[in-house]
């Protein structure tokens, strides 16, 4: 985690996401020699973090719309772990992925279960003045894939504390345009994932940002724009460079 922060430093970004995954960010892990230990190196390169992201898919994954109530309650302590995190380390926004139905569960018990937990974290998010950004994130769950599932659970929770946000690798998923998602999520957006094709730099696969970022514009969204890029076809030094020039290109 240091050593990752040091890169993003070099590579001239101003903030860095925290990934709440083994051993990274992982909340059980964050023990005061650890945290001491990651703020010098936060301090010493002028980042701010800009969110926590609860990387459910690694770990144990805990999942909060599951039929069982120990894996619920995992998830929900893992939730409430990353606004820990976000408290050691000045972070507005913790991530909200949902979780996934079961073959044979119903589409509405599993929202029902990962609505309750949302609930609770956000009580918690409210106490610490934090902000639960809902993804819909159709590459990874099943249950909060498009904008409309995003705007029914920000309805339903009807909390200060929650907003939306938006990844365009997960429109890109569904064929779907990223400036189409920022237009109906509106005032309701408060944080970005920037990635082209493939999890590529923004700028070098097969999606356009410009109609994006003018309808950004024109919703005065001033969040981070944060890029989440990875795989193993990627060097990760070369890959962060990229992303910063060709976003800053982008931006001008």
């Amino acid at each position: 985690m240091e050593d990752a922060i040091d890169h993003v430093d070099d590579a001239g970004f101003d903030s860095i996401e925290f990934g709440a995954a083994s051993p990274h960010a992982w909340p059980q892990y964050m023990d005061e020699e650890r945290q001491a230990s990651i703020q010098e190196r936060l301090d010493a390169s002028d980042m701010t973090v800009s969110s926590i992201c609860p990387a459910l898919g690694g770990g144990p994954g805990p999942n909060p719309a599951s039929p069982l109530e120990e894996e619920r309650e995992a998830a929900r302590e893992h939730y409430m772990g990353c606004l820990d995190v976000a408290e050691m380390f000045d972070s507005d926004i913790v991530i909200w992925v949902g979780g996934w139905r079961l073959q044979g569960q119903r589409f509405e018990d599993a929202w029902a279960n990962q609505r309750a937990i949302l609930e609770d974290v956000l009580d918690t998010a409210e106490d610490r003045d934090k902000t639960v950004v809902i993804e819909a994130n159709a590459a990874d769950v099943n249950l909060i894939e498009t904008t409309q599932q995003q705007l029914r659970l920000l309805e339903e929770v009807d909390s200060s504390s929650a907003a939306a946000m938006m990844d365009t690798a997960h429109a890109a998923h569904r064929g779907e345009s990223p400036a189409a998602y920022v237009e109906e999520l509106g005032a309701n957006l408060a944080h970005l994932h920037l990635a082209d094709t493939d999890r590529l730099p923004p700028g070098e696969g097969d999606l356009s940002f410009r109609a994006m970022f003018d309808k950004l514009d024109d919703i005065g969204y001033d969040g981070h724009y944060t890029a989440e890029i990875f795989g193993g076809h990627l060097d990760p030094d070369e890959a962060a460079l990229t992303t910063r020039e060709n976003l800053s290109a982008m931006l001008e």
